[in-house]
């Protein structure tokens, strides 16, 4: 590294000084771990090349062997020599070129799961030459004997499959000018062509061939119509032997990742996707247009300037044409397919190419050999390509003899020469077919096989060899020999050559060499190398299993079981494994006698009842703790309930008396429906007619007493101005409703409307004398007509004539005289029963104060959010607070019922309130049942256990009993003695699978799920459905965005079925408790409140900055046409439209074709609907309708084949807004701000705030992703506010003195006050010097008050409250100038998870009592944190930011019972990321993997050690039996029950279970660290091996206390284990030393060290055995599976099958080619039969680093199928990715700085990540020392360094953050 300059361009010294300037997504701290650089800035040569293999090259010679021939060495020097040449120009080139592009270390890429987002959605892209360069790589593809084509298409094809099972749609690109890359290699040249060919005539698949570069106009213009979520790119490091600089084709790659990302698009690392059962994972590289432009502008300077051309051209420039004569090829070609000769070529395409490029290579002579010897060379290859329509693919894969052990002499290396010259040929053949269009008349299935190289070398040698030997006459069989001889006559036919006959084969002479025949002493070695390996580990057979009796694995895996071979139980091996251990009981440890705990022992208790302290001070300080907690949970939970709540009274009710009850309740229902049915029929008692009497007496009363109230405040309001007395008059008619007054409420509505009328009039009139016309107000119209509307619903019956007809003339003041036939109006003379008020002045009065439209467009246009909704108007006794809609009704009958239910309803929809019914429910019942409330974060259990407390904390409860509980990883109160259990998923699991707590499970009468959809997400998915399975009783699942609710609840009924009938089996319930195993489905689908969107866009020539957005502006022709068909519809499930936006389309429609006759009958004046309605407005359900109509006319128009004109409808619905995204970007262009950039965000965010300020569509919620981002906009915020505050101030001529001077004083007055307050409250006489004297406080305060309210978010009258200081005092240990005291003092704060719990409620409470307006967060209050609000801001893009995001998020604003309507404004985000979220539909719920061996072990305890043995089996065997995988898979059930049995070896292996499947050892240590498989496993294995004894050494002297350096070597050894964060496979040891040269590192070192060789010694001897035991179940699985599967002879996605041989029979004749194929063919089972053609099989699959493209179809496998440990982790090309040594460098220099900017970290992801790490640590030793002696050395050592952490942490982050 001596010689390589480190110095970096001017041009990029330059940018890297802009890029300090530019604020970005995150900050410099915020940088992810994958971002660094991967190499030197000169030479960017990968460091790690010579330390790591590279990709074998394998010569002629068998698979076993590594000797290489004399030819291929001269080729490999040739091909070097090729390099060196190059070295003097493309090298240079390349290497200059590389300084100019972007570094590693400036793009930021991050580990995401791809599809979450994407699924359902837009369209990715998948550069199809990054995918061949990806696959070629792949280590088990064999490439170096000439091209394993079909072996290569299978790859292809099953990387393609996968993305389109897990949802994916996406397209193919190649792009024309990068097969540069391949002309030098003719192999993989042509497998691009077949490629192509192969998808674009045999698949399904959207392949582009037609654009030539990514810098051409055509990319751009492909990018604009398909509008991408990303692209998957190469990096473009490779060992492939392509004959150019490696830095070449680097440079190559990353130049087309350049053009990607300046395009807009996100792009995606090829090489280290990884899949599993449900997901996709990847490296994200997210596009920042900001930095992206400045790139783009230095590469392109560098051009410009250097005059250089790009790395594509210059390539291009030296390439020459291989096939010289390309007319007589094509005239060959024509001369084949305009004969007969095609006919008889059987494999269409693919043996016109053949027999096309071999006459080529005959007629050419482009080899030196002999003619003879060459024409025999072109028979084997034309042998070959008749034999692969005779072999099958098992009889293909053949172990390669070795041609350098060959007993014949032959010139062998002239056998990769004419093959090559053959491919080469064939690539001119396919381009040719491909220009005139030859592939649509002829087969070209075969085309994916088009040839077989190491098939063509083997029958080559057994050719060769049978030649030598004199018996090449018996070789071929008769079919063969006829086909071969057809092919070859028809090469003679064509070729200008004379050739010699097709027989014999061989012509030229062949020698015979004598040497040793090592045959059979191969074959035997091929045939027993297997056993030999599992015998030298101990394991006698690949079935050699473990005899095992358990009932539970009987009664799942049985039937497996018993087809399997065991070993005898006394067997050395099974005793060795078994007999080390005794029974683990999970009560008390077997050695120490001690207690031992589970997880929820080990959980912190906040407040433990029990354990008071007896010292008085220290007791008055606790309970008055636990008083505050008190206060503060009260308060927190009134402010989720809302202004004037009221605890819930609980009465408990007497078992006896619940079902009269119940009786009583329908009773009483039937009793009224009867009542109700003949009222009119029965004569009334004298009784009830007194009773009638005082009744109307006293309404006569109350009306007597509020008509004298109206008058005398008709009086009081005569002076009064219109919005006073509106406001007053609004509150008497509330009283008159309350007291039944209607005549009197009447009257007040009218007067309310005669002053809203007056102030339309004077708003329209304004400005008479200068002639303008004034410009009114539409809200006070709307305000008419919704009065209007009110009078009508709700007095119509007592309405004069008069008033009705002043009514009318409202409507006709505003020019809806349409509406008035919605008013019934008595006849008389209408003019004069008019009020003088609402008579019409005058013509030119009419015009003015006329809305210009008609009622149904006004309505449409400006009432939408008012419109009425369906609804029920009879109330249920069951509900006290509103009248529940049907769905409701539904939920709550099945609360009654005991049963279960699936709820599917959008955000602030009152789906919850069910949970409370249940609640209270079982409150009611009795003190002993409990309901437990699963929430997926610890937020959301902080609020519903808040709630909880506020509503139902007045229950008296038995001693020792709790209302509610709460549960979580991190702390535990009440919560096994408690009625109601706030948890988290992994907790209660925890609960259900813990032996001893069955007693308290069988409590639980019902478990509420929230947001159910998390069994779908990233982290613990698996946990949601586990519980699911496991509970014991009813559930409600809740949630908001499931796509496929029905299949979700058809398992959800198939596994309460199977409760069923284990629980009637079982016969244990008990009839007080009886439960219902039905499963309701309810899904409603209509939102309460209408999403308007809109986008920021601020431009000098508009003054509406807030540019509304229609939602069908996001779609595309395409995207409708692509989903006619589709069930759900057309368009987006979520994307529905406001009446408004309804009314747009249909102008919009209406613009484009106008005379369309069926549009015209939807035209919103004529339509039907809205003519014939029963009410003065138009109801939602009839505006849904009209939607529905004009949505539906739109697609007839796609069906009609009219796209032009649907595309021209939906760029009309975008036109203005990209209008004005245009001139905001050229605007902030001027300024060097980018629209989608952080600096946008940060100079707009006040302007957008205030702008929403003078909109009222305040409060708000911003969301953005980066910490960072959050506090700095407040803090903008506030600064910017501020100085505006002051130059307000300075024009009021408030000095800064006068201000000090004011402010003493009113903290003077302040105190008076108080004083004043404290002496009322004793009882003192107050005397005149009390008083304070308030005048000296001048007009200064008043201007400051003013000028504060004006730059400010708070609520006018309560910045200053008692309540308000309150509030700040919980967060009293923070400073005065503290960013969060300073924001909550401007009525804007922000919230994220790096806050402690008192700061992040401080802030929800604030925000929904209205102090703050504003609160900017992270996704921490998106999930069903209760924050109602009229807007959600999404300020700036985040790769995060998904369509489920975007749907919990956006259902924040607008929420039922608070806003009529919702708003969604986008801020800083990039058009194609905003069509995304809007147009994406929600993923499915598909499942997850559902076994591991820690589960099973969980499992094995809960059956063996259970206090009720029965319920345990029976939760355990209905877990195994359903998982939700397998419900619409049913054949997956059989490999679960394989891999079961699998776990249950694998753990009786390492000892945690015996015989019986009794747990024993350290399974509990194992169980208690099951969410760190396979590490827990790997920890018991080093504690059962002593090798934590060999470290835990005390310091000499000492018997306790241990070095630094002990402790440091255990952290090494567990962040190996339970702190493992991979970098990206560009960061290599040499990366971080140039890092450290260039002082880009502080104090970290980045990788974590190895681990030490005896530790590594040990582990590696674990996953051998791990490996055999896998390997053998693989096996297993892949015979017992094989009736049902089949033989694999299918491609994945193409479908093609290649089953069996051709024509005929093989030979029985033991001599015939196929008779020697089949005995020399490899023989596997769970190899796939395609990976087998390039010789894997089962002996060499399972030292594979990458198995998942290797194992056959059908067998279900991914990176986390086996529990053995990576030391090391490869990536598909074989290069290492080593571990971030975060949790060890933390514990080193305790710098939480430094591991954000060292180490990469996100701020989140490492706190949390050091947060989970430290705790790991305190688990393993609070088991380690439950299980072993306190003096135990490893015991006490992991006790000092559990402390150790602990203080570090606290340290980093203080003891508050929680």
């Amino acid at each position: 590294m001596a010689g390589r300059s480190r110095e970096i361009p001017d041009s990029w010294e330059q940018l890297d000084e802009e890029l300090e300037d530019v604020p970005d997504e995150e900050s410099a701290t915020d940088m992810p771990e994958e971002s660094w650089d991967t190499s030197d800035d000169d030479s960017y040569e990968d460091p790690e090349e010579e330390a790591r293999p590279s990709t074998p090259t394998r010569t002629l010679s068998s698979d076993d062997s590594n000797s290489d021939s004399a030819d291929s060495e001269s080729e490999s020097e040739s091909d070097h020599e090729m390099e060196n040449e190059d070295e003097g120009e493309i090298s240079s080139i390349a290497k200059i070129c590389l300084k100019h592009l972007p570094a590693d270390n400036h793009i930021k890429s991050q580990w995401v799961s791809l599809l979450h987002d994407f699924v359902d959605s837009e369209l990715f892209i998948i550069d199809g030459d990054s995918l061949l360069l990806e696959l070629l790589s792949e280590v088990n593809l064999d490439w170096s004997h000439g091209g394993q084509y079909l072996h290569l298409i299978f790859l292809v094809e099953r990387f393609l499959h996968t993305f389109h099972q897990l949802g994916g749609i996406f397209h193919i690109v190649f792009f024309r000018d990068m097969q540069v890359l391949w002309t030098s290699c003719p192999s993989m040249m042509l497998a691009r062509h077949v490629i192509i060919q192969h998808l674009q005539e045999n698949t399904a698949y959207t392949v582009t061939t037609n654009i030539p570069a990514a810098d051409s106009p055509q990319w751009h213009q492909y990018l604009q119509n398909n509008r991408p979520a990303f692209v998957t790119i190469s990096d473009g490091c490779q060992n492939l032997p392509l004959g150019l600089p490696k830095n070449a084709v680097l440079a190559v790659f990353k130049t087309l990742l350049l053009h990607v990302l300046s395009e807009g698009v996100n792009c995606v690392y090829m090489s280290e996707i990884e899949h599993t059962a449900t997901k996709a994972y990847g490296f994200y590289i997210e596009c920042r247009p900001h930095i992206m432009n400045m790139w783009s502008k230095k590469y392109l300077e560098y051009r410009e300037k250097g005059q250089y051309p790009s790395m594509l051209s210059l390539l291009q420039q030296n390439v020459t044409e291989d096939c010289k004569n390309l007319e007589q090829l094509r005239s060959k070609l024509m001369k084949v397919s305009s004969s007969s000769l095609a006919r008889s070529l059987p494999a269409g395409v693919r043996d016109v190419v053949t027999v096309v490029a071999c006459s080529q290579v005959l007629d050419q002579r482009l080899t030196t050999a002999d003619a003879q010897v060459t024409e025999d060379i072109v028979r084997f290859f034309l042998l070959h390509i008749v034999l692969l329509r005779h072999l099958s693919l098992r009889q293909r894969a053949q172990q390669l003899r070795d041609f350098s052990k060959a007993p014949f002499s032959f010139p062998v290396h002239l056998l990769s020469r004419v093959m090559e010259q053959v491919q080469v040929c064939m690539v001119e053949m396919l381009e040719e077919c491909s220009r005139v269009g030859y592939f649509g008349e002829m087969e070209t299935k075969f085309l994916s096989d088009i040839m077989d190289g190491r098939l063509f070398l083997q029958l080559s040698y057994f050719i060769l060899d049978a030649h030598s030997r004199g018996q090449q006459a018996s070789l071929l069989s008769e079919d063969v020999r006829c086909e071969l001889e057809v092919l070859w006559d028809i090469v003679t036919d064509i070729s200008e050559s004379e050739l010699s006959p097709a027989f014999p084969v061989v012509a030229s002479p062949v020698g015979r060499i004598e040497r040793e025949d090592h045959s059979a002493e191969q074959k035997e070695h091929t045939a027993n190398s297997v056993s030999d390996e599992l015998e030298a580990l101990g394991i006698h057979s690949r079935a050699a299993f473990f005899p095992v009796s358990n009932k539970l694995v009987d009664a799942f895996a049985g039937n497996v079981n018993n087809c399997l071979p065991h070993l005898d139980r006394t067997d050395r091996e099974v005793t060795a494994a078994i007999t080390e251990n005794q029974d683990f009981d999970e009560t008390y440890h077997w050695h120490s006698g001690k207690p031992l705990a589970d997880d929820y022992d080990n959980t912190k208790d906040t407040f433990n009842h029990e354990q008071l302290p007896t010292d008085p001070w220290l007791r008055r300080k606790v309970l008055k703790d636990k008083q505050k907690f008190s206060r503060h949970m009260q308060s927190y939970g009134e402010s989720l309930e809302g202004p004037g709540f009221r605890k819930v009274p609980i009465v408990v009710r007497e078992k006896s008396d619940q079902k009269q009850e119940e009786k009583e309740r329908k009773k009483k229902e039937r009793q009224e429906m009867a009542k109700t049915a003949k009222q009119k029929t029965v004569k009334k008692s004298k009784k009830d007619l007194i009773i009638e009497a005082a009744k109307k007496k006293e309404e006569e009363t109350k009306a007597t007493q509020m008509l004298q109230q109206w008058q005398t405040l008709k009086t009081s309001l005569e002076s009064s101005k219109a919005v006073k007395s509106i406001r007053e008059l609004e509150t008497f008619v509330e009283k008159c409703s309350r007291e039944q007054v209607p005549h009197v409420a009447t009257e007040a509505q009218l007067t309310i409307l005669q002053h809203k009328v007056d102030m339309w009039r004077d708003q329209c009139t304004k400005g008479d004398s200068a002639g303008d016309i004034g410009k009114p107000n539409l809200n006070t119209a709307v305000d008419i007509v919704q009065t209007v509307s009110d009078i009508v619903d709700k007095y119509g019956q007592h309405l004069r004539s008069k008033q009705r007809q002043e009514l009318a003339g409202a409507l006709r003041l505003l020019g809806l005289s349409d509406m008035e036939g919605y008013i019934v109006i008595s006849e008389g003379s209408e003019q004069d029963m008019v009020p003088d008020g609402l008579k019409t002045k005058s013509k030119d009065e009419d015009t003015r104060c006329s809305v210009q439209m008609s009622s149904n467009r006004f309505q449409l246009r400006h009432m939408g959010h008012l419109l009425k909704r369906e609804g029920r108007e009879d109330a249920d006794p069951r509900v006290q607070q509103f009248i529940p809609d049907t769905w409701q009704r539904e939920l709550l009958d099945a609360v009654d019922n005991n049963e279960s239910a699936l709820i599917v309803a959008p955000t602030s929809s009152g789906k919850t309130y069910a949970s409370y019914y249940c609640m209270e429910k079982v409150l009611r019942d009795g003190d002993d049942g409990v309901v437990v409330y699963v929430s997926p974060t610890k937020a959301l259990v902080n609020q519903v256990a808040a709630t909880v407390y506020a509503r139902f904390s007045n229950k008296k409860m038995p001693d020792g009993m709790s209302v509610y509980g709460v549960f979580t990883r991190d702390y535990r109160h009440n919560a096994l003695n408690s009625q109601i259990l706030v948890t988290v998923p992994q907790c209660l699991e925890i609960l259900l699978l813990a032996p001893h707590r069955q007693k308290w499970a069988q409590k639980i009468r019902y478990v509420i799920f929230d947001e159910v959809h998390c069994m779908g997400s990233e982290i613990g998915a698996e946990v949601w459905e586990h519980l699911l399975l496991l509970v014991p009783c009813p559930f409600l699942a809740l949630s908001a965005t499931i796509s496929n609710p029905q299949d979700l609840q058809g398992w959800l009924q198939s596994a309460k079925d199977f409760q069923k009938q284990l629980d009637g089996q079982a016969k244990q319930r008990k009839k007080a408790h009886p439960q219902s195993y039905n499963v309701r489905l309810v899904v409603y689908g209509e939102r309460y409140s209408d999403l308007e969107k809109s986008v920021y866009l601020p431009c000098s020539n508009s003054e509406d900055s807030l540019v509304p957005m229609h939602p069908y502006s996001v779609l595309t022709v395409k995207q409708l046409q692509d989903n006619l068909d589709n069930p759900d519809g057309a368009f987006p499930r979520d994307l529905t439209l406001s009446p408004r936006e309804t009314l747009q389309l249909y102008d919009t429609m209406a613009q484009v074709w106008p005379e369309r006759e069926s549009l015209k009958a939807l035209e919103a004046d004529t339509y039907s609907d809205f003519a014939t309605r029963d009410h003065l407005l138009i109801t939602k359900a009839q505006a849904r309708q009209y939607e529905a109509d004009l949505k539906k006319e739109l697609l007839t128009w796609l069906k009609e084949h009219h796209k032009e004109k649907v595309r021209h409808v939906l760029e009309k619905l975008s036109r203005h807004m990209l209008q004005q995204q245009d001139t905001c970007a050229k605007e902030q262009q001027k300024h060097n701000i980018d629209i989608t950039g952080e600096k946008f965000l940060s100079h707009q965010i006040v302007r957008l705030l205030d702008k929403l300020k003078q909109e009222d569509k305040l409060p708000a919620l911003v969301f953005s992703f980066s910490r960072g981002l959050i506090e700095h906009l407040v803090h903008k915020v506030d600064v910017t506010l501020e100085e505006m505050e002051m130059e307000t101030l300075e024009s009021m001529g408030v000095t800064q003195s006068s201000i000090k001077k004011d402010l003493a004083m009113m903290r003077k007055v302040e105190k008076g006050k108080k004083r004043v307050r404290d002496k009322e409250e004793k009882g003192y006489t107050l005397e005149a010097k009390d008083v304070p004297d308030a005048k000296h406080v001048n007009q200064d305060g008043a201007n400051m008050r003013l000028a504060f309210l004006k730059h400010s978010f708070v609520s006018e009258g309560l910045h200053s409250s008692e309540e308000l200081q309150r509030y700040q005092r919980r967060i009293n240990y923070l400073s005065g100038g503290h960013l969060l005291k300073r924001g909550l003092r401007r009525g804007i704060g922000y919230h994220h998870a790096g806050m402690n719990a008192k700061e992040r409620q401080t802030v929800e409470t604030m925000f929904r009592n209205k102090h703050l307006k504003v609160v900017v967060a992270t996704a921490t209050l998106a999930l069903g944190i209760h924050m109602p609000c009229k807007t959600v801001v999404f300020a700036g893009d985040s790769v995060y930011l998904d369509a489920l995001e975007y749907r919990q998020m956006s259902g924040r604003a607008g929420r039922r019972g608070f806003d009529s309507v919702g708003n969604v404004v986008f801020f800083g985000l990039p058009k194609p990321k905003i069509n995304r979220l809007l147009a994406a539909n929600v993923p499915e719920l598909t499942g997850n993997y559902p076994l591991t061996p820690s589960l099973v072990l969980r499992v094995m305890l809960l059956t063996a050690q259970g206090d009720d043995k029965t319920d345990a089996f029976n939760k355990a065997l209905n877990l195994l039996k359903h998982p939700f995988l397998s419900h619409n898979q049913p054949q997956f059930l059989a490999q679960l029950q394989h891999h079961f049995l699998f776990s249950i070896q694998f753990l009786m292996r390492q000892g945690l279970l015996d015989l019986e499947g009794t747990p024993q050892g350290m399974a509990g240590l194992a169980s208690h660290l099951h969410y760190h498989e396979p590490s827990n496993f790997i920890l018991v294995w080093l504690l059962q091996k002593g090798i934590f004894h060999q470290i835990c050494v005390p310091e000499d002297g000492s018997t306790s206390h241990f070095s630094d350096d002990v402790l440091r070597r255990l952290v090494l050894i567990l962040a190996n284990l339970f702190g493992r964060s991979y970098l990206r496979a560009t960061i290599t040891p040499q990366t971080v030393k140039d890092m450290k040269q260039r002082k880009e590192l502080s104090q970290s070192k980045l990788i974590l060290e190895d681990l030490p060789e005896f530790v590594s010694s040990s582990i590696r001897q674990y996953n051998q055995q791990t490996w055999k035991l896998f390997h053998s179940y693989l096996c297993t699985v892949a015979e017992a599976l094989a009736p049902q599967l089949g033989q694999e002879t299918s491609l994945p996605a193409s479908q093609i099958d290649f089953l069996s041989a051709g024509t005929g029979a093989p030979s029985a004749d033991s001599q015939t080619l196929t008779a020697q194929l089949r005995q020399s063919q490899i023989h596997f089972s769970v190899v796939s039969t395609f990976a087998a053609l390039s010789g894997l099989n089962d002996d060499n699959f399972q030292e594979s680093d990458n198995m998942f493209e290797s194992v056959r179809q059908g067998l279900y496998m991914d990176m986390d199928s086996a529990p053995t440990f990576l030391l090391e982790k490869h990536d598909r090309r074989g290069r290492r990715q080593y571990l971030n040594s975060y949790a060890l460098d933390f514990f080193k220099h305790q710098s939480y700085d430094a591991i954000i900017k060292d180490n990469g970290l996100r701020t989140g992801f490492a706190f949390q990540a050091l947060k989970d790490f430290m705790m790991t640590i305190k688990s393993i030793y609070i088991a380690l020392e439950q299980l072993g002696h306190e003096e135990d050395n490893v015991v006490m050592a992991f006790k000092q360094l559990a402390g150790r952490y602990d203080e570090a942490f606290n340290n980093a982050f203080g003891k508050n953050r929680t």
